[in-house]
């Protein structure tokens, strides 16, 4: 794998690292964020459930009948309300409404709106219910947002529910969580955004330092490598590439140090051959001098063993240049 994919790995599996750190983090703020929501109606469940406690209370100790008590209770419920925020109050037995903002409502059944697996809202209202320990339970709806004017879209509400057991009624109440929608898909547009920016300034930052390190290796690190490998084997044939104006670089330094040894290799090799040569030369006029003993063979004998010493003394000092 190449020096520049290697980085590159790098760098995108640690991208990659803080995109899943950053969705698990805006998922966690999202999910804090309804479980806030969840909180703040189970508060005002909790509140109007106190309320109809305090009626039926009433009635159980005489100071008024049931039907005064509920009619009390249904007008105390019903003027809790703050703009499109209010309570609904129906019957547990067959979810009739009992208090309700819009009076033609009230004391009807509402079986109009379908949750996607085919019942009523109101039919899912009591299912969900009965499966409730707690007596508590939320239930998730898409409806058109009154405060909205004009918009028929859906928009995802959490709508609260709370069983009063003693009158065999149950209170609802919802918030739409489009704002919670829509400040997640801000801080997704802020992260996107933020990560884009690193990425680039990271980018940045890898490609000059990859510049930086392949211009001090003057090459891929795999290529100096093997034309080191193949030097330390006896190849000094091979080709090392480097830049015209490449001086400083590892490639640069590899291939000089390749034509030193070649240099040095050749000097060698030529100063062998000649001391062969001069060795069987020696061995002639050895020869010849034991035959003739004559002073002209022993002065021939002597020039002789005089350049062998010469090329002796070339040799070792090629030799020398080479320190292990």
């Amino acid at each position: 794998m190449k020096f520049t994919t290697r980085i590159w790995v790098i760098v995108v599996t640690s991208m990659l690292g803080l995109v899943v750190m950053g969705a698990l983090g805006l998922h966690s703020m999202r999910e804090g964020m309804l479980e806030d929501r969840k909180k703040e109606i189970t508060l005002h469940l909790n509140f109007a459930n106190a309320q109809l406690k305090y009626f039926q209370g009433q009635e159980k100790l005489g100071f008024l009948t049931r039907a005064e008590a509920q009619a009390k209770a249904k007008e105390a419920i019903a003027a809790m309300r703050s703009g499109n925020d209010y309570y609904t109050v129906r019957s547990l037995t067959d979810g009739m409404t009992l208090v309700h903002p819009i009076e033609s409502r009230i004391d009807k059944i509402d079986d109009d709106m379908r949750m996607k697996d085919g019942r009523s809202l109101v039919q899912t209202y009591l299912d969900e219910l009965a499966k409730s320990d707690s007596g508590m339970t939320f239930v998730w709806v898409a409806v058109p947002n009154p405060e909205k004017v004009g918009d028929k879209r859906l928009y995802p509400k959490l709508n609260g529910l709370i069983r009063f057991e003693p009158w065999g009624w149950f209170i609802g109440i919802g918030f739409f969580v489009d704002d919670i929608n829509a400040f997640f898909w801000k801080q997704v547009t802020v992260f996107v955004g933020v990560g884009v920016f690193m990425l680039a300034v990271l980018a940045l930052v890898v490609m000059r330092m990859r510049r930086a390190i392949l211009l001090q290796l003057g090459g891929e690190p795999e290529q100096a490598v093997e034309r080191m490998k193949n030097i330390a084997n006896g190849n000094l044939a091979v080709d090392i590439p480097v830049e015209e104006d490449d001086h400083e670089s590892l490639m640069a330094s590899l291939k000089l140090m390749q034509m030193k040894l070649n240099n040095i290799s050749s000097a060698i090799q030529e100063n062998a051959v000649s001391l062969d040569e001069q060795v069987r030369g020696f061995d002639l006029m050895a020869k010849n001098y034991m035959e003739t003993r004559s002073e002209e063979h022993f002065n021939y004998l002597l020039m002789a063993i005089k350049r062998i010493g010469r090329t002796v003394d070339v040799l070792g000092k090629s030799t020398a240049r080479i320190k292990l």
